[in-house]
């Protein structure tokens, strides 16, 4: 009860001061003339109480300036993800957000629990709660990054087509890139940031800069073609036969991966014919069974 009433009285106490800071800048008590000095530095938004106790708590979850040494490296994420969120900040207020409102669903489902008679199990679900808070704003940056990823993978045949006919018909490479990157979807979209990379800084640097910004680092065939870029630009190897090669492959490997889906519904579907079979048997013997 000591505990309960301690947190309680803390809760209160939050409440109280967050709302007479809200009163304070919603403008009661001051002049209409009050900051209308010229010169006046505008201060940005404050932090509320319940940020600030979050991130002096949990600063590695939490904390924005964090957000690049981290152990789930927040800004790697986010270039993976195609910047679902348009600053680390973003993020990192959108999860306090899911945090805020699993730990209040952790509560009452503990407290309805206790209320029942099963309050052995309150805090193990209230744990859990906890824990789908920290974690689930970081497990939908990966799953952003996995679709990114698979998208990626389709579009990719497309814009190598694309680049292929016009390397082919004579263009420059990097004119080439530029008009296949007109044609959108994330792989379109890399060969428009490599090539507005390389107008403002060495190949080098653009390659690498392209590379961070790839959904799935361990893709093979985006890592190839980077590669080829590369071999062509920095040591001046020809570019048309690599990406017709990797043209190939990728339609091979698109191929490929479609089959294995045919296969798993296929097995699935037998399955499931399977046990429908079984249980319409079932269904005629029982009948009989139970005379």
């Amino acid at each position: 009860m000591n505990v309960a009433a301690f947190i309680g009285a803390l809760a209160l106490a939050i409440l109280v001061l967050e709302v007479g800071t809200v009163l304070q800048g919603s403008g009661i008590g001051r002049g209409r003339l009050d900051g209308a000095s010229s010169g006046q530095v505008s201060v940005g938004p404050r932090r509320s109480t319940w940020e600030a106790l979050l991130i002096a708590i949990l600063p590695r979850r939490f904390d924005p300036n964090l957000a690049g040494t981290s152990n789930s490296n927040v800004i790697d994420l986010l270039r993976r993800a195609g910047y679902p969120y348009g600053t680390p900040g973003e993020f990192y207020a959108s999860a306090i957000k899911y945090f805020t409102v699993y730990l209040v669903a952790g509560a009452i489902t503990a407290g309805m629990l206790a209320v029942l008679g099963l309050g052995v199990a309150a805090p193990f679900l209230a744990a859990a709660f906890i824990f789908m808070g920290l974690t689930r704003p970081y497990a939908h940056l990966r799953t952003l990054a996995k679709k990114r990823a698979e998208a990626l993978r389709n579009n990719m045949l497309v814009g190598l087509a694309v680049l292929e006919s016009l390397l082919a018909a004579g263009q420059g490479v990097q004119e080439s890139m530029r008009a296949a990157s007109l044609v959108g979807g994330p792989f379109c979209n890399l060969m428009g940031l490599l090539v507005a990379r390389m107008e403002i800084e060495p190949h080098v640097n653009a390659i690498e800069t392209t590379r961070v910004h790839v959904p799935d680092p361990d893709d093979i065939d985006m890592q190839l073609f980077l590669r080829d870029i590369y071999d062509h630009f920095v040591r001046g190897r020809p570019i048309l036969s690599g990406i017709t090669a990797l043209r190939v492959a990728v339609h091979r490997n698109i191929l490929e991966a479609t089959e294995r889906r045919t296969s798993v519904v296929l097995q699935r579907t037998s399955l499931l014919g399977i046990f429908a079979i079984v249980g319409l048997i079932l269904s005629i013997i029982l009948p009989f069974m139970n005379m």
